[in-house]
């Protein structure tokens, strides 16, 4: 039985002691990341499973984890540091510092707690996002990978979406509250361009009404 399906019958508490364990681990990895990986543990374990494939997938594309790396082995290894993000000039750095200094294993992890393999993914998953907003030079509120995993969103779509983003001066967080239906008339049309093209390249096989589709149901999914 994999991680996920066991922890289904034992979210609960599963959560409530992973938050507890993460909050007591910030002398290792430090304030900002327990917040964000915090952040991460409230949005339950259905968002949590498709953020972490999320995040791992983005990641890896951008060369931030190897292959066979992952989120549990990256907040075990963090958990188990002397060093903390603080002490290095960026993320990425500190993440290479725990590939190369710090040891785990699929083996021990396996034989933990789920409270403390949750606590791992989730540390994990806060300095993934934190490096990926290195990598992008954005800032990504936890909401924008809620919000987007929310309506379906694939990692090549969120990638491309925020380079796209990037690229326009725009911040991931007007994405979510174009999701939300929160952007004036202007804003609106600017951003339905944006995506518009984002899925010319990402799909270039499908028509402009296909696209127009595709951009309207991420809205009327919210």
């Amino acid at each position: 039985m994999g991680f996920w399906s066991s922890l289904g019958s034992a979210i609960s508490s599963a959560f409530s002691g992973a938050v507890k364990i993460v909050s007591t681990a910030v002398k290792a990895v430090g304030s900002v990341v327990v917040e964000t990986a915090k952040q991460f543990l409230e949005v339950g374990v259905e968002k949590l499973k498709q953020v972490v494939s999320v995040l791992e997938s983005i990641a890896k594309t951008l060369g931030i984890i190897k292959p066979e790396e992952d989120t549990e082995e990256l907040g075990d290894k963090a958990m188990k540091a002397e060093k903390k993000p603080e002490d290095f000039d960026s993320i990425n750095e500190y993440i290479e510092y725990l590939r190369n200094e710090i040891k785990s294993s699929r083996e021990e992890l396996q034989k933990l707690p789920l409270e403390d393999r949750l606590a791992r993914k989730a540390v994990g998953c806060g300095i993934l996002a934190k490096a990926i907003e290195e990598k992008k030079s954005l800032e990504i509120p936890i909401e924008f990978w809620k919000e987007a995993t929310k309506v379906g969103l694939n990692a090549k779509e969120i990638d491309e979406f925020l380079t796209k983003f990037k690229n326009a001066g725009i911040a991931p967080r007007e994405f979510v509250r174009y999701l939300k239906r929160e952007l004036d008339n202007k804003e609106e049309s600017k951003m339905d361009s944006i995506l518009i093209q984002a899925y010319k390249e990402l799909e270039p096989n499908l028509n402009d009404k296909e696209i127009q589709e595709k951009v309207v149901r991420l809205q009327n999914n919210e």
